[in-house]
């Protein structure tokens, strides 16, 4: 027998140790998913599942790297949810749009789909108790906020409980040549996302917006001087082809996704919270405000205006600060914040996706 048939050999004998083991664990899942029903508690568990990757990451010695490990535990944790019940998840859709490939790297195949058609219906799926969770985004690295899942976090009952990043690459598809395309069509966030692309190569095309990246695909499958701007996955469901790859203006272009959920997730150490409130119109308000969070050490990694809706030229002021609801100096300063604010809405406390520093 050579070196080879004998490696060989202790990788089936490791295969078949760990096919055993993953049966175990899931043993004791399916008591635990029987105990939860029996108290009405929700499968997804956003503050264990952060814990259990974090600690792993740290016992990993290598050579596996640290994005295989949770690749891999991400999808035995799926499993592990379907075996308690199966999770539906909401996102704008249908299948094939960045929002459902966001909910596949969160949730794994595991997770039932439902798509909607647009991002207040994904909030409403949830509240109707048609999905257990809701995947929307929130901002774009190159883009900027999503107005539409802002304004709706102001008028939910739902929470934040998850958030996570997903590198978003667009491509050109299409049914004929490059030269003869007539008009693109694609989403407006995918637009913004490609402006000097479109400018340097196609600056006499017209640009049609579509209500989702894959209605786009579908329109652009009519002709072949049609072309569209979507996804891989895109391409490989609709059967167009990519014409050209990776024609995002940033190559590092990623967006932030949020899943919300009637249920609260606990404090892990590691957490974000995400609220807004609306000041009177006075000078110094918004450094007043401001001050609050500094003067308790709270970092801020997000702070973003919108029209109040309620009386004009009045503003809501949206944010994310590092901690936890129920960490004292998050619950001081918020309390603060809420005696000189004319309105406070906390949207939900949820473990932070970048790593500790």
């Amino acid at each position: 027998m050579s070196e080879l048939d004998e490696w060989r050999q202790e990788i089936d004998r490791i295969d078949k140790a760990i096919v055993k083991a993953i049966n175990e664990r899931y043993g004791l899942v399916k008591k635990i998913g029987e105990w939860k029903r029996e108290r009405n508690l929700p499968v997804y568990v956003p503050e264990r599942e952060a814990a259990l990757l974090e600690k792993l990451t740290r016992e990993n010695q290598g050579p596996m790297p640290e994005e295989t490990l949770r690749a891999i535990y991400s999808e035995i944790i799926s499993g592990s949810r379907r075996l308690e019940r199966p999770l539906t998840v909401a996102c704008l859709g249908p299948d094939g749009t960045y929002s459902s490939e966001a909910v596949r790297s969160r949730f794994g195949q595991g997770a039932d789909l439902s798509p909607v058609k647009s991002i207040p219906d994904v909030f409403l799926e949830v509240e109707a108790g048609r999905a257990d969770i809701g995947c929307v985004p929130v901002e774009n690295g190159a883009e900027g906020v999503v107005n539409a899942t802002l304004d709706t976090l102001r008028e939910t009952p739902l929470s934040i409980v998850s958030e996570w990043f997903v590198p978003i690459h667009h491509m050109l598809l299409g049914t004929g040549k490059v030269d003869e395309i007539e008009c693109i069509y694609s989403h407006p966030q995918i637009f913004g996302q490609c402006r000097k692309f479109l400018a340097a190569n196609f600056p006499k095309v017209s640009l049609l917006e579509a209500s989702s990246s894959v209605r786009a695909v579908e329109l652009a499958g009519r002709d072949p001087g049609f072309a569209a701007l979507a996804g891989r996955q895109a391409s490989e469901r609709f059967g167009l082809k990519i014409l050209m790859e990776n024609v995002e203006d940033d190559p590092g272009n990623t967006t932030r996704f949020l899943a919300v959920a009637f249920h609260a997730a606990a404090p892990t150490g590691h957490d974000k919270t995400s609220f807004c409130f609306m000041l009177r119109d006075r000078a110094g308000a918004l450094c007043e405000a401001l001050k609050i969070l500094s003067d308790g050490g709270l970092s801020m990694s997000l702070i973003e205006s919108r029209p109040s809706r309620t009386t004009r030229w009045e503003y809501c002021f949206f944010a994310d600060i590092m901690g936890h609801r129920d960490d004292p100096s998050v619950a001081e300063a918020l309390e603060k914040l809420g005696r000189i604010s004319t309105g406070l809405k906390i949207f939900g406390s949820y473990p932070a996706a970048y790593p500790r520093r």
